[in-house]
């Protein structure tokens, strides 16, 4: 018998559910990915969003249609066998990536590079450093070079390893190398959109997007330093309304 899976403070949802069950709740926007579930195989306590993690959304089997001829009185012979049609496969939109969970990503994205103005400037200073060392002690020149490289690899681990995704369902930031940390905010449940765009990296195009939902006082998801910060502050409020870019 498929493992079930039993609701944690959940009073709507009181007897225990199946993995279909668990992703069609989130795919519909009535369960947040982050709610804890118990095993009833094992007892062991899980999110939802590592139970549901890697399944495809279920295909409905297509009813199959008699087939129908009709029979007049000069009929002779049995009926022809009539083709059926093959199956449409479900195509998905190419213009999209999509979660492990099946939802098309709209918008992903990492903070950008000028968001680490100053360490990038410490590296292009160690790069200068070790050039003019060179001529006159390789070996500093050679620590200076070394250190410049390491800083830059340092910002762009920093860089790469924080995600800001978006999704018909809710906006997600992801962070961390080894082990992966998420928040997230279901699109039905925010209630406030705020972006700043302040001193010098409001002139350089970056700003901060904070969003809020009513079930917290504070700030649900941050998005720090992304560029085009209102065209993602706009998608939001559209998918809020039931525009679906997908459709598009």
């Amino acid at each position: 018998m498929p493992a079930r899976y039993a609701l944690q403070n959940h009073p709507a949802f009181s007897d225990p559910l199946s993995k279909e069950d668990l992703y069609t709740l989130v795919a519909r926007g009535s369960l947040a990915r982050g709610e804890m579930v118990v095993s009833d195989e094992t007892g062991a306590t899980h999110t939802v969003g590592e139970v549901i993690g890697g399944m495809r959304p279920p295909r409905q089997a297509p009813m199959a249609r008699p087939a129908f001829r009709e029979i007049t009185p000069d009929f002779e012979g049995p009926p022809e066998e009539i083709e059926e049609e093959p199956e449409e496969e479900e195509i998905e939109d190419e213009r999209y990536n999509y979660t492990s969970s099946g939802e098309p990503i709209l918008h992903h994205s990492h903070p950008s590079w000028l968001a680490y103005a100053k360490t990038l400037f410490l590296a292009v200073l160690l790069a200068i450093a070790a050039g003019l060392l060179f001529l006159f002690e390789p070996t500093y020149a050679i620590i200076a070079l070394v250190a410049s490289i390491i800083v830059l690899f340092g910002v762009f681990v920093a860089r790469v390893t924080h995600d800001y995704i978006v999704t018909p369902q809710r906006v997600e930031l992801l962070w961390g190398i080894l082990g992966r940390s998420s928040k997230e905010a279901r699109i039905c449940d925010i209630r406030s959109i705020d972006v700043y765009e302040s001193g010098l990296k409001g002139m350089l195009g970056l700003g901060t997007i904070d969003f809020s939902t009513a079930a917290n006082a504070g700030i649900e998801v941050q998005f720090r330093d992304l560029r085009r910060a209102h065209e993602v502050k706009e998608l939001v409020r559209k998918l809020q309304s039931g525009v679906d870019p997908t459709e598009d």
